[in-house]
């Protein structure tokens, strides 16, 4: 069983942010919290609720697993980055990488 890091969960929720290109201040509202209680996370000091864990997933459009444990790997590959990249595209966007994702590995020798 994975034990729950509070320092990591903060770091993963910070990186996100960040790569949203969301403040602090913008998160913490979105959340429905102080942005001090959100430092306070983001340094790993304090825990949150899963009602906030639930908003968290949504405003950062990433998986409880995701926040929690960290990106899962397979063959080497962190996946669940993969697809929060995805998450973060438009409906067109994320069709076309699907689409190119899809010819490139069937062009392509099957991994062994």
């Amino acid at each position: 069983m994975n034990e729950i890091n509070h320092k990591e969960i903060g770091q993963r929720i910070r990186k996100q942010r960040t790569f949203l290109n969301m403040s602090r201040d913008e998160l913490a509202r979105k959340i429905g919290i102080t942005p001090t209680f959100l430092a306070d996370i983001e340094l790993g000091t304090k825990g949150f609720s899963l009602k906030s864990l639930n908003r968290f997933c949504n405003v950062l459009k990433m998986s409880s697993d995701a926040i929690l444990y960290g990106p899962k790997e397979y063959k080497g590959v962190k996946y669940t980055e993969l697809l929060e990249l995805l998450e973060c595209c438009s409906p067109e966007k994320a069709k076309f990488a699907q689409e190119i994702l899809t010819i490139y590995l069937l062009s392509h020798d099957p991994v062994e």
